[in-house]
């Protein structure tokens, strides 16, 4: 099976509900499809397309970030918003800004040590 076709089979395959749809969009048997997920050239395309779509989810994602920071922003200073409400949203806001402290921290420390390794 020619790498174009893999590729094609893999998106049907990452977007199928069932293996059976998946199959039948593929125009390949079931049985075809299984044989298929065990080979090492296909797993390597399908986790190119899945990586791929995630990348994209998370682009989407970030592209909605601060529309829904002033979202929150918004609940939380509302005073005609029920209490838990605005608790929640408070809470949502640390933990965002915990989780982007952690992972900054993170990253230093990566690059910290991938300079030491590459001054050895």
């Amino acid at each position: 099976m020619a790498k174009l076709d893999m590729e094609e089979v893999a998106i049907v395959l990452f977007t199928a509900r069932s293996i059976k749809e998946a199959a039948e969009k593929a125009g390949v048997s079931i049985s075809t499809l299984y044989r298929l997920r065990k080979k090492e050239e296909f797993k390597t395309v399908y986790n190119k397309i899945k990586k791929e779509a995630f990348s994209d989810a998370m682009q989407r994602a970030q592209s909605y970030c601060s529309e829904s920071l002033e979202v929150l922003r918004a609940v939380m200073h509302n005073p005609t918003a029920l209490d838990s409400s605005r608790v929640s949203a408070a809470r949502t806001v640390l933990d965002l800004g915990l989780v982007m402290f952690e992972n900054e921290n993170i990253i230093e420390k990566l690059n910290e040590l991938e300079k030491k390794i590459s001054d050895d």
